[in-house]
Formats: C-alpha cells, sequence, structure tokens
C-alpha cells in the first residue's frame, strides 16, 4: 500500500519552508510521495488572498522538477467552505488502496480539536508534524502522546520547520524587498510578473531600479540584454527626433515585460482587450497586448503615450505617432541584435529619417513572414500601405 503524504493550504504563496517539509517527509521515508492540495476561493476570501489559479500556478511551479511531489485540484474545484473529512474522503473513492498522512505543523497540531469531524478524520488519516524553530519540544511531544491517546496516528520529524511565513513574504513584496531564498526562483518570477499582493492602492509607478529587479526575474538573460539595449537605443532616437527622452526610455525597458509568459498567461493578462484570432495565437505577437497591461497593473505606468508605444511595438499600425516609430524601430535595431540583412542601414536610416526607416522596417517584416509561409497581420500591413502611399505622394 502506497503511503500519500498530503500537504493542503492556501499557499498564499507557496514558499521554501513548504518544500522543505515535503522534501524530510519523503526523506524520513515515511512517505512515498507528497500531494500538494491548494484550497479555492473561500466564500468571504481576504484581501491578501491571491486567486485560487494564481495560487495554483505557483504551487505547481515550485513543484516541478521535485521527485515525488505532485498537485492536485481537489479543493481548487468546490466551492464553499472545505473541510478535510470531505477532501480525505474524495481522495479515498479515487485512490482507494493509499494511505494518508497529513504533513503539518506544531501550530496546527495545537488546533487539531477545531477540524470539523476530527474524530472521524483521525480514523482515516494519519500526521507527520514538524516544529518551527523555538518552538518548545516537550509541550509538542505531549500534544502528540494526547492525541494518541485518542486513536490518532503521529509521529514528529526530527528536523525543525524552516521559519518562513506567507505573511512576511507579502509583506516584503508591498515594500519591494526581494524574496530570495524564501520562494523558489519560478514563483518569485510569478509573482512579479502577476503583479500580486500589492496594495489595494492604484500602482504607482516605479523607479527605474526595481523596474530593472523585476525584470530581470521575468525576463531570460538574452530577453533581458535585449531589453536595456531597446531602452538605450531609444533614449538616443528621443534626443535625435525631439522626443520625450523619458518616456522613450520608460517604453524601451518595458516593452518586452510580459514576452517570458506563457501564451495563455497572456491573453489573461490582456483580459478585456479585443483580439483577433491570430494574435491569441502568437507569442510573438500577443506579448506587446499583454505587455501594454502589465506595464500598467504591474509596473504603474499611467502615461497612455508610453503604453500605446509598448502595445504597438509587434505589429505596427497606420497613423503612429513618434514615439510609437521609436519603440517599434529600437526594437529592431538595439545593439545587442543578432545580425540580419539590411540590419546596417536600417540602423543609418533609423537616425536620420523615421518614416524613410518604418517604410524599411515594414518591408523587411513583410518579406521575413512571406519566407515563413506566413500572412502579414492586418495592422502591420496597414502600416506598410500607409507608408506605400504616403512615398507614392512624395514621388
Amino acid at each position: 500500500m502506497q503511503t500519500i503524504g498530503l500537504m493542503g493550504g492556501s499557499f498564499n504563496p507557496v514558499h521554501c519552508g513548504h518544500l522543505n517539509l515535503a522534501r524530510r517527509a519523503l526523506l524520513s521515508g515515511r512517505v512515498d510521495s507528497v500531494l500538494f492540495l491548494p484550497t479555492g476561493n473561500p466564500p468571504h476570501k481576504h484581501a491578501e488572498l491571491a486567486d485560487k489559479m494564481d495560487r495554483l500556478a505557483m504551487v505547481r511551479l515550485a513543484v516541478e522538477g521535485e521527485a515525488g511531489m505532485g498537485v492536485s485540484r481537489e479543493e481548487i474545484d468546490r466551492d464553499g467552505v472545505i473541510y478535510t473529512i470531505d477532501t480525505l474522503g474524495n481522495l479515498a473513492g479515487r485512490m482507494p488502496d493509499c494511505r494518508f498522512i497529513y504533513l503539518i505543523g506544531a501550530d496546527t497540531l495545537r488546533v487539531l480539536h477545531t477540524w470539523k469531524r476530527v474524530q472521524d478524520v483521525i480514523g482515516r488519516c494519519g500526521f507527520l508534524v514538524m516544529m518551527r524553530e523555538g518552538e518548545p519540544e516537550q509541550e509538542v511531544l505531549d500534544l502528540a502522546e494526547s492525541w494518541r491517546g485518542r486513536g490518532a496516528q503521529v509521529e514528529l520529524l526530527a528536523a525543525r520547520k524552516m521559519d518562513i511565513s506567507s505573511t512576511e513574504i507579502r509583506r516584503r513584496v508591498r515594500e519591494g524587498l526581494p524574496l530570495a531564498g524564501l520562494v523558489p526562483p519560478a514563483v518569485d518570477a510569478y509573482i512579479a510578473a502577476h503583479g500580486l499582493y500589492q496594495t489595494g492602492e492604484e500602482p504607482q509607478p516605479m523607479k527605474r531600479e526595481k523596474m530593472v529587479y523585476k525584470l530581470k526575474k521575468t525576463l531570460d538573460a538574452q530577453r533581458f540584454i535585449h531589453t536595456l539595449g531597446v531602452e538605450a537605443t531609444a533614449r538616443k532616437m528621443a534626443v535625435v527626433f525631439g522626443e520625450d527622452e523619458e518616456k522613450a526610455a520608460l517604453a524601451g525597458l518595458l516593452h518586452d515585460c510580459a514576452k517570458c509568459m506563457p501564451l495563455s498567461q497572456m491573453v489573461k493578462a490582456a483580459k478585456g482587450v479585443p483580439l483577433d484570432p491570430v494574435m491569441k495565437e502568437s507569442k510573438a505577437l500577443m506579448h506587446a497586448v499583454a505587455g501594454r497591461c502589465v506595464a500598467e497593473s504591474v509596473y504603474g505606468v499611467k502615461d497612455e503615450e508610453v503604453l500605446s508605444a509598448i502595445r504597438w511595438h509587434t505589429t505596427g499600425h497606420a497613423d503612429m505617432t513618434r514615439l510609437e516609430k521609436i519603440i517599434y524601430l529600437a526594437d529592431m535595431i538595439e545593439p545587442n541584435r543578432k545580425p540580419y540583412p539590411g540590419l546596417d542601414q536600417l540602423r543609418e536610416l533609423c537616425m536620420r529619417d523615421l518614416d524613410l526607416a518604418m517604410h524599411q522596417a515594414l518591408r523587411m517584416s513583410l518579406e521575413h513572414v512571406q519566407e515563413q509561409g506566413k500572412a502579414l497581420h492586418p495592422d502591420t500591413l496597414a502600416a506598410l500601405e500607409s507608408y506605400e502611399r504616403q512615398l507614392t505622394r512624395v514621388r
């Protein structure tokens, strides 16, 4: 019979202490595997509780690559108040040949008597208890013995529980403090990318240093270097063409802020924005729409000119503003770009004539998608046609 360790909780967010408890349980040999059971959204959800789908996603990221660990939607998909006795009944129905042991801290053992139908619970599962640093060991031993007297199977793990709390993590997020060592890197990046645990107040624009810190966590190394290159190039072009230098630099810095999200999360981030079918199926296009939303909701950007430049930096559109043109072009010519045919000529045009540079860049985009056997996005085609008409009138 396989023994499964169950870890229930809100995981708001999941942290290294949770993973440490799971690892210790597996190493002890008392369980064969550990199943995380994030709870759903309660009827009266408190302000700091992230949505259940975000918490589920973070737990999945945390256990990815961890041998012997898995995640269940058992409590995510249930409505109303969730009780352990119901969870155990459902799990037993699906896994009749398994034995269950709840992995808990000593703090939970102290309130075990408050659980609904606790006598039925202890008849269906055992408990493996880990203590926090500084907890009085004898008190916990006495409490465990008391529960054994009521028929409960209670064992203690020799290792001490890591002194990490989700409350402290949420406080650090609000204050912009690093989470290194407290949550897995993938969870840290998810929190930053989705703007979780910010205050309920209207987000304020971040300082550049904090933006860079968040971007470094949410982008891969190559994309992060590219981002800094676009920021510097946009600033340089703004000076040449009399555009607001700080707006250009900000749009350049955040233009790819959603680039490394999974496509499904990009679509979720752009909730409420009309999306055509082509856009919804392409990360290369969708990240600009999602990026506009993330720049506003996570990074606190409210300047519509900056947000619009981020939104249109992949497709362009007819009658683009000067700032939109600068970000579109800076993305294509920044110094870290791998060489491609026509790059040197485009860089020269970008410092001399924005419209000629845009026409050249759009023509290059057309040739690129045609080589791939694809069609140019309608917004890009409209932009190119507007420049073709403009050049025809000039001639």
